[in-house]
């Protein structure tokens, strides 16, 4: 059986002399494996395709043993991301994300979304860390647990001048809510996840945040990532 799907490499193997394996995150079917042949040899005409943030229409013939791709058209290879260091670092942490969850009827928001940040990061203008930051919330928000209210969550009171997240529950509180696995937010960090909870990538340019700022946020929303899924998140070049 053939089938077509529009996809994008998260990660890829070596096998046997020539061949690849890939992970695709698809729009039609979330994540699937899929071997590429002869693709690791100088000449190979779908070399391209073998390389993670490749995106494009994969043709797919559908085997006993394992799924075969017989045809990409290459919509766009990210390629930019390869020429900045703290782009490339910053966009597969995106990918580590896919890779890490369990990907069913969020696959279609994701996915877009993810195309999304990858196209902020790679051709935007954007401060750092922006478009990881929001596609992190997106994840929350496409698993039924988003993270920003304008009130707080337990007791729909104001805030007033302390916000607390909680990590049992994955939702902001106010002090009189706070339980012992909450961590207090600065009102900077509280800025920058309203900002990017209530904007789209296209305005991610406009929005300026200090990198340290973005940082410490980041580091909450992997905390947060954790209690939810269960999964420690690396961000190599990020985290370490």
């Amino acid at each position: 059986m053939t089938k077509k799907v529009k996809a994008i490499v998260i990660k890829s193997n070596d096998i046997k002399e020539k061949d690849k394996n890939v992970l695709l995150f698809s729009i039609e079917e979330g994540k699937i494996w899929a071997t590429l042949k002869g693709v690791r040899g100088d000449k190979a005409k779908m070399k391209y395709a073998k390389e993670p943030f490749c995106f494009g229409d994969f043709v797919i013939e559908e085997g006993k043993g394992s799924n075969i791709i017989t045809s990409v058209d290459i919509i766009e290879t990210f390629d930019k991301l390869s020429k900045d260091i703290d782009k490339y670092f910053e966009a597969s942490a995106l990918l580590e994300i896919v890779n890490s969850l369990n990907v069913a009827n969020e696959k279609y928001e994701l996915f877009v979304s993810l195309i999304k940040a990858l196209k902020s990061i790679a051709f935007e203008s954007t401060s750092k860390y922006l478009p990881l930051l929001k596609f992190m919330l997106d994840v929350f928000s496409a698993y039924g647990v988003p993270l920003y209210t304008p009130k707080c969550a337990c007791c729909g009171n104001e805030y007033h001048d302390h916000v607390f997240i909680n990590y049992n529950v994955g939702e902001l509180v106010c002090q009189a809510c706070k339980s012992f696995q909450t961590e207090e937010l600065s009102a900077a960090q509280l800025k920058v996840i309203k900002l990017l909870s209530e904007n789209t990538y296209d305005a991610l340019k406009t929005i300026k945040i200090p990198q340290e700022t973005a940082f410490l946020t980041l580091k909450v929303l992997a905390a947060n990532f954790y209690s939810r899924f269960e999964k420690n998140l690396k961000f190599i070049g990020i985290f370490n």
